[in-house]
């Protein structure tokens, strides 16, 4: 009994909170993110006694987003050179035409409106709420998931900081289907997630859109076989709505597809990577042998140090890498 009462006391507080947070949203027709869906599962987790351990499992997931999150804004306000013709050539050499265009010129209709601005928007809580599943029903996997989740959106932030594309919307005119979805509905979800919340603009190249599903994907059969193997048509739809809608090349749905994979294959092999000889060898002692041939005049002092703090660097370079 007394656990049960400590239980009701310690769900009650969040979730007021969410309510008050879910009428704000509703009032003021904004579109929900992941952060309502965190609180969520912290009272669902609280309410059932596990509150936190789900602190504890999801403390780097969700610092992670949130960190990732506030770097992409920052991004944005960094002055960049535009990659605007590269995508458009990739898309023309592999198919001799703009694909966003070709969609939206030749299939579009009101129910491929709607069905892709209700698939794309899923990007933004599909990772957390996979998440979620993966910890209560397949915890053995969640650590894997979380791992491949932070390198593949950290190495795609790098990208858009070094290489910035834009997406058909700006390079080739196609139309943003997803503001008219907004006007048709009278609901500024999507402009009000785009103007106000700072959504990176320029950071077509490589579609997140294309690369989590595709993790999600990957991590459900990797937990559930066979019998996750349905799940392979969300990101299929993912991909198509997201070309469709004008906010991607199809080339920046390889890169997402190859980012996810690496990132994939990277966290399910850690412990072999961890294990690889480059970070048992000692790469330092050589050099300097090297250097102590040809007789240069620091040399001597370099020895001297590298031989009193060498297992001070060797410690650090291998925590680091592994």
């Amino acid at each position: 009994m007394g656990k049960e009462f400590r239980v009701s006391h310690t769900f009650i507080p969040p979730a007021i909170f969410t309510i008050f947070l879910t009428a704000f949203y509703v009032t003021y027709k904004i579109l929900p993110g992941p952060e309502l869906l965190f609180l969520c599962m912290f009272v669902y987790a609280s309410y059932k006694g596990n509150g936190n351990r789900f602190l504890r499992a999801f403390s780097p997931f969700i610092i992670s987003f949130l960190s990732y999150e506030s770097l992409n804004r920052l991004i944005d306000s960094v002055p960049r050179f535009i990659h605007v013709q590269e995508p458009i050539a990739a898309d023309m050499w592999i198919f001799n035409a703009v694909p966003p265009l070709v969609l939206q010129q030749n299939y579009r209709m009101p129910i491929l409106d709607y069905i892709g601005a209700a698939v794309y928007s899923v990007h933004l809580i599909a990772p957390t709420i996979f998440a979620f599943l993966l910890w209560r029903l397949h915890p053995e996997h969640y650590q894997k998931y979380s791992l491949a989740f932070m390198i593949c959106t950290y190495s795609a932030l790098l990208t858009f900081l070094f290489y910035p594309v834009a997406p058909p919307w700006y390079g080739v005119g196609a139309t943003r289907i997803l503001f008219q979805v907004d006007n048709k509905l009278g609901v500024p979800m999507y402009r009000t997630i785009y103007d106000y919340i700072g959504v990176n603009q320029f950071a077509a190249f490589p579609s997140l859109h294309s690369a989590l599903p595709w993790i999600i994907a990957l991590f459900a059969i990797k937990a559930w076989k066979k019998k996750a193997l349905p799940i392979l048509t969300f990101p299929f739809m993912v991909w198509f709505s997201a070309v469709y809608l004008g906010e991607h090349y199809v080339i920046d749905m390889v890169g997402g597809v190859l980012y996810a994979t690496l990132a994939f294959i990277v966290a399910c092999n850690k412990d072999r990577i961890r294990g690889l000889s480059i970070f048992n060898v000692d790469v330092i002692t050589p050099i300097l042998g090297k250097l102590g041939e040809i007789r240069l005049p620091i040399y001597r002092d370099s020895e001297s140090i590298y031989k009193k703090s060498e297992p001070i660097y060797m410690a650090t370079f291998r925590r680091v890498l592994c």
